[in-house]
């Protein structure tokens, strides 16, 4: 199996990808609805962040169509510090 990439980093390395805040979940299935890459998936009564790296860096589209806001990500800034630190890893730039 060929291993994911995002601008030549590994995307497992990226720590991208929506998390559930449990607390407000109302387990709808929205988010699972919507997401055209199958990161979600029912388990039993609720929706849980299958394929976490099957999300595409820097999308948040399944945050506002969450009607409670159960759904979180880290911000633009974080993403950026941990881009720069995989491409000084990895000596991309």
């Amino acid at each position: 199996m060929i291993e994911k990439t995002y601008s030549g980093l590994p995307r497992k390395e990226i720590a991208w990808y929506p998390k559930i805040d449990y607390d407000l979940c109302t387990s709808c299935g929205v988010c699972h609805q919507f997401c055209p890459n199958h990161v979600f998936e029912n388990e039993g009564e609720k929706v849980v962040v299958a394929r976490p790296y099957d999300c595409l860096v820097g999308c948040k589209a399944c945050a506002p169509r969450c009607t409670v806001g159960a759904i979180g990500f880290p911000s633009r800034d974080e993403l950026k510090q941990m881009l720069r630190t995989l491409r000084k890893k990895y000596e991309h730039g």
